[in-house]
């Protein structure tokens, strides 16, 4: 019974690794895993409301805008985007991140976050102004946070 119990363990495991290719769904549940994971962190640390996935509506190219985190607390509002990223990363002349020797090896090209989590500020004041809320000045800002230990 047991030789039985082994020899199906086995296959199995062949049968997954030809035909089952877990690597993408590992990295989308890990990335979500990484949000949420950082969100509660911030809310443990700073004491405010940690909001994960907003959408905000950019009047100016009409489309929707993400925001990863949105942490509130008395003294601040921090719009922050989280790149879960691994492997080395150099930033080339036009300001855009090179990352290099992540989990599969390939090099990936990413717009500045820096200037895109700094992008998304003006957004979500000119869409919490048109609500009727008023912010003093500096109450928003932005951040970039990378979660995974093997970024360098």
């Amino acid at each position: 019974m047991w030789v039985q119990l082994l020899g199906g363990l086995v296959v199995y495991k062949v049968v997954k690794g030809f035909f089952y290719d877990d690597h993408v769904e590992d990295d989308r549940i890990s990335d979500f895993n990484a949000l949420f994971s950082v969100a509660r962190r911030l809310e443990k640390l700073y004491g405010g409301k940690a909001y994960v996935g907003l959408q905000i509506p950019d009047a100016d190219t009409a489309t929707r805008q993400t925001i990863d985190i949105l942490l509130i607390t008395q003294w601040e509002a921090v719009v922050i985007c989280v790149k879960n990223i691994s492997g080395f990363v150099a930033i080339d002349k036009d300001g855009n991140w090179v990352c290099a020797g992540g989990h599969k090896h390939k090099t990936q090209h990413l717009s500045d976050p820096v200037a895109d989590a700094k992008g998304l500020v003006p957004i979500l004041e000119s869409y919490l102004e048109k609500r009727g809320v008023v912010l003093p000045e500096g109450y928003l800002s932005a951040k970039v946070i990378c979660p995974n230990p093997n970024f360098r």
